[in-house]
């Protein structure tokens, strides 16, 4: 359900004061100055969309700010994505300075102070993110107060994906909404690696790493398990995830199709045909698509699921242990 606040319904002498409160309400506690030659319009509208929340201003000339003294009050852990749809914006933050044109885009650490000025009527678009749903703070905190890139990359990709989503944000179901949640901040993740040259820790590597195929091994039987679930269940998001199996022999969606076709294997083979059917072994193993396990399998051992069956597994050799990976993606 959408929050709206529009201070055209307001009498006069009030508006400013309902405009700083609104502000507060979807954004964080800040200052506002109208430059405006008349009492301040503005609205203010807003969505909640999974853990994201999104807040679309239009309003009159003025200036936006965030001293110090309200980021002692307020202890928000917490990231905005600034979009410019209309007018210009002039930002300071953490020293730096950005101006903003239609189509620009920057991140705002919202625990730190900030300045928004807008000499001109404007429509500026913030989407919320929570921390736990991003990557390192050390990244985003070097991203902060920055311009985003205009063309190319992951910035393209994001600013299409929020142009459609501010346009019918009133429009999606729940797990619509968490999806594009996720694909949201899976892109300022990427965005925020690019923007850095450091390599993944080797310690964080090899701590999770491990960890993260025993997940795996431990949940095939779910269907619903992948790159988002496992990075859901380590609290760190997919774009990191992705990174921590760099350089590794798998990535995490072939990782996981390789352990279920290799329990698949391993079932058939100690059962025979005293075993459930190729089909149920094949749900009990996380696949929900009976062709796509058939072409899964076959990719990893040459054959098809009922003739490994009919055969007693391989000659002599280990259905866990194969040099062919499987050739798609994990059902």
């Amino acid at each position: 359900m959408a929050l709206v606040i529009d201070t055209g319904t307001i009498p006069e002498r009030e508006r400013l004061e309902a405009w700083s409160q609104a502000l507060a309400q979807v954004i964080v506690p800040v200052k506002v100055a109208s430059r405006a030659p008349g009492a301040l319009l503005g609205q203010v509208r807003s969505h909640r969309l999974g853990y994201m929340r999104t807040a679309s201003l239009v309003a009159d000339p003025q200036r936006i700010s965030r001293p110090p003294s309200l980021c002692v009050e307020d202890r928000a852990e917490r990231f905005a994505l600034a979009l410019q749809s209309e007018g210009e914006t002039r930002l300071t933050q953490e020293g730096r300075s950005a101006r903003l044109g239609p189509d620009d885009m920057v991140l705002l650490d919202l625990r730190r102070p900030f300045a928004l000025d807008f000499p001109q009527p404007f429509r500026l678009d913030l989407v919320h993110l929570p921390q736990r749903a991003l990557g390192g703070p050390r990244t985003l905190e070097q991203l902060a107060g920055r311009t985003l890139p205009a063309d190319g990359g992951p910035a393209s990709a994001l600013r299409l994906l929020l142009r459609g989503t501010l346009r019918a944000a009133g429009e999606f179901r729940p797990v619509a909404a968490e999806r594009l949640a996720g694909h949201v901040a899976d892109l300022v993740d990427a965005i925020a690696f690019e923007s850095r040259d450091e390599p993944v820790p080797t310690t964080a590597r090899e701590h999770l790493v491990p960890l993260i195929r025993d997940h795996v091994d431990a949940h095939l039987g779910d269907p619903d398990l992948g790159p988002e679930s496992v990075a859901e269940a380590f609290r760190i998001s997919v774009r990191y995830l992705h990174r921590l199996f760099e350089g590794q022999d798998l990535t995490v969606a072939r990782l996981i199709q390789q352990r279920r076709v290799a329990a698949c294997a391993r079932e058939l083979d100690r059962h025979g045909h005293r075993a459930s059917s190729v089909a149920a072994v094949a749900r009990r193993h996380g696949f929900t698509n009976a062709a796509h396990f058939s072409r899964a399998f076959r990719a990893a051992y040459g054959v098809s699921p009922r003739v490994w069956r009919a055969r007693g597994g391989p000659s002599g050799g280990d259905p866990a242990v194969t040099t062919t990976e499987p050739a798609t993606a994990a059902a």
